[in-house]
């Protein structure tokens, strides 16, 4: 019997981060880890989406892009200890334990622009198995 893990993104936004471009995937998830874990562990903050982990394909579609920055982080159902029926408060708090015990396999930033919105996703990959 094959292992299967679900991939499970939570995207949240990221308020007037100021994103680093330009930074390689350990630093720019140093530059923007404590950012990150206050965003995940400050209770007034919205689960923007949560869900299978999404592709970025949104590039040049208005009605497909959000304004704004968000963090977009993306781990295994298993190393989290929930699924997608697991209450919001649950969601974050198995995420703000990932960013803030582990690196990321990679973190990188997605640029996506229509003709009227512009969405910036810092995303961050974690696939190990704890």
């Amino acid at each position: 019997m094959e292992l299967h893990f679900e991939d499970l993104a939570l995207t949240v936004r990221a308020g007037e981060l100021d994103v680093p471009y330009g930074l390689s995937d350990e630093t720019l998830f140093l530059s923007v880890r404590s950012h990150l874990a206050g965003v995940l562990g400050f209770g007034g903050t919205e689960i923007f989406c949560f869900g299978p982990a999404p592709d970025n394909t949104a590039d040049g579609q208005d009605e497909l892009l959000e304004n704004g920055i968000f963090y977009r982080i993306i781990g295994y159902e298993k190393n989290l200890g929930i699924d997608l029926e697991s209450a919001a408060d649950e969601i974050m708090s198995a995420f703000h334990f990932l960013v803030e015990n582990f690196e990321p396999r990679w973190a990188t930033i997605f640029v996506e622009e229509g003709s009227a919105k512009r969405e910036v996703t810092i995303e961050l990959l974690y696939q190990e198995v704890f």
